[in-house]
């Protein structure tokens, strides 16, 4: 693991913050690149990547808060200023809620943005997570014997233990998905429904890996994630379904 990959006096470069840079310019890249094939502004990209980049990071850290309320107590500045510690589905939220606002104030239709913007979220997504298992922050699975487990003794949390590299099996999944954004949007189907089909691909492994996380369980004996990956399956399935019925009713 290498959740330091460079470091000169007060200056350091971590695995996880090269990543997740790298996702987020590749991401941008492919967005800008999508707007123009539409004849598009492309200036829309660089006003989403400003929002998205802060707000994926504020995000990401309240939503581990809050999903870890008994150590921030215990520690709050600790937990705030530690490089571990940093919820994906936070940042997801966050940046979305702003990408809304900017895309609003630009007076192009939502739906219409999402759908462009779909490959470059799991893309990014894609990178987001391989930096969680470079640097080895804390968010992989429960101890197994099994041939996939593996060690984090250098990691941001280190663990001698084998473990589930979780962040690895969203990486597999995310890239599958990112293919099939690419494939199918391609395809003629009612403004919407590409970003609509990626909340169900989204959400439902997330929920299926938390099962082998090491994460604190609540209500029904589901993470907090959990639940919010229920919630973005519903959504994408209703999205889906208004998408359908939003374009019967057009003339």
């Amino acid at each position: 693991m290498y959740p330091i990959l460079f470091q000169y006096k007060f200056i350091s470069i971590g695995g996880y913050g090269l990543m997740l840079g790298l996702g987020f310019y590749l991401a941008y890249l492919l967005f800008e690149r999508e707007l123009k094939l539409r004849d598009m502004d492309p200036e829309l990209a660089y006003k989403i990547l400003l929002a998205a980049i802060p707000g994926g990071i504020v995000g990401s850290k309240l939503f581990h808060i809050l999903e870890h309320m008994d150590e921030f107590a215990a520690d709050p500045a600790g937990m705030l200023f530690s490089g571990a510690g940093l919820s994906v589905y936070g940042g997801f939220i966050l940046s979305m809620l702003l990408a809304w606002v900017i895309v609003r104030k630009s007076r192009v239709p939502f739906l219409r943005a999402a759908d462009i913007v779909t490959p470059s979220l799991a893309l990014g997504y894609c990178f987001g997570r391989f930096g969680c298992h470079v640097a080895g922050d804390g968010c992989y699975g429960i101890d197994t014997a099994s041939f996939v487990g593996t060690a984090y003794p250098n990691g941001i949390v280190p663990t001698t233990a084998t473990v589930y590299p979780t962040p690895l099996f969203e990486v597999f999944f995310s890239f599958l998905v990112f293919l099939l954004m690419m494939r199918l949007r391609k395809r003629e189907m009612p403004e919407g429904r590409l970003f609509f089909i990626y909340l169900v691909l989204y959400g439902l492994p997330r929920f299926l890996v938390e099962f082998i996380r090491l994460n604190p369980r609540g209500l029904l004996g589901l993470t907090q994630a959990q639940f919010v990956g229920i919630l973005l399956v519903i959504g994408g399935i209703v999205g889906w379904m208004y998408t359908g019925r939003r374009k019967a009713l057009q003339p």
